[in-house]
């Protein structure tokens, strides 16, 4: 599809997403000086060494994105509006749980209060967001008048828990989702969409900023503020720019994982209320999956069950190559949903 994009368009994004890269660059490291003075830090439990690693990485990320967005939100202010204050929102719930050890059931309900900017200005500025009107493979665009509407609150709210709970390795964060991330940019690329491109590009460089100090081995963690962040951008990122289809695609080990522990503990929990853990790890930095049938079932204890014992970054490598291979799956829906649009 043909998109028009102007020379004020090319050079605000440009702008945006090198300052999402350079402050969130230059920013992490003081983030890092800030958690160890404060105390704020948490042990990296996948290594036998047990480091503590200052946390509050996320203050980085959300600071950098509401920098990054302001050359866009001055030509483009109802979409990139409406995402800041939803991940300002998914980032405010992360902090109060890094503060507070907020229960899991706890954290899912509040984090539906992210969703109510889209709801707001989705009524009120309905030409700037679809809601209502998803397009999908084959099928075209839907009208889902009451479904669409009741599952709207979770838009946000499932995105965001699943993108918290598969955060348990140095650098999976940025890493699935910044892959995530460039997969929704080949989607709305194909389909011409312009606010897309502009909404994933501003969070990716963000990311790529964020990814140097994350990866293994890790010298600072996101904490709850950073993954919710995220993941309500990414839940935001897929309703304003009508990318629901994909953005399930792509989160495809981040919603499984969360399935298989949800399943397997029989409820929403937060993970100090897991008291066996689903990984044992051994003195030689072996990761073996913990056999115990009260260890909940996650996205890496399946994986260990199926490959025997790994290291940490043989995990992250296979997590990554489960992440590319749904960005693949993602992309080729696209190209069926740009028949049909």
């Amino acid at each position: 599809m043909k998109m028009n994009i102007s020379i004020t368009d090319a050079l605000a994004l440009t702008v945006s997403i090198t300052l999402g890269f350079v402050i969130c660059y230059y920013l992490t490291p003081k983030v890092i000086n800030f958690s160890q003075k404060r105390g704020y830090v948490g042990i990296d439990i996948h290594k036998p060494t047990k480091p503590k690693i200052p946390t509050l990485g996320g203050i980085s990320i959300i600071i950098s994105l509401i920098i990054a967005s302001i050359p866009l939100v001055i030509l483009y202010p109802i979409e990139i509006g409406t995402l800041i204050l939803t991940s300002l929102i998914g980032a405010l719930v992360g902090l109060i749980d890094d503060l507070k050890n907020l229960r899991g059931i706890t954290k899912m309900i509040i984090t539906v209060i992210a969703s109510i900017p889209i709801f707001i200005i989705g009524l009120l500025y309905p030409t700037h967001i679809r809601l209502g009107r998803p397009v999908v493979p084959i099928l075209g665009r839907l009208r889902l008048t009451i479904v669409y509407w009741l599952f709207l609150p979770f838009a946000i709210a499932i995105p965001a828990n699943a993108v918290n709970m598969l955060e348990v390795f140095n650098g999976i964060m940025p890493i699935t989702c910044g892959l995530a991330l460039v997969s929704l940019a080949i989607s709305s690329l194909i389909l011409g969409n312009k606010i897309g491109i502009f909404l994933t590009l501003m969070l990716l460089s963000v990311l790529l900023g964020y990814l140097p100090y994350n990866k293994y081995p890790a010298r600072v963690f996101s904490g709850n503020i950073g993954s919710y962040c995220v993941g309500s951008a990414i839940g935001a990122i897929a309703i304003i720019a009508g990318l629901e289809f994909e953005t399930i695609i792509v989160l495809t080990p981040h919603i499984l994982n969360a399935l298989l522990v949800i399943l397997s503990i029989k409820g929403i929990r937060g993970r100090h209320e897991i008291k066996v853990r689903p990984i044992i790890v051994h003195e030689d930095g072996l990761l073996e999956a913990n056999r115990e049938r009260k260890a909940p079932l996650t996205l890496t204890r399946l994986i260990l069950l199926v490959m025997g014992p790994l290291r940490e970054y043989e995990v992250i490598k296979t997590i990554t190559i489960l992440e590319i291979i749904s960005c693949l799956l993602s992309i080729i829906s696209t190209i069926l949903k740009a028949w049909v649009v």
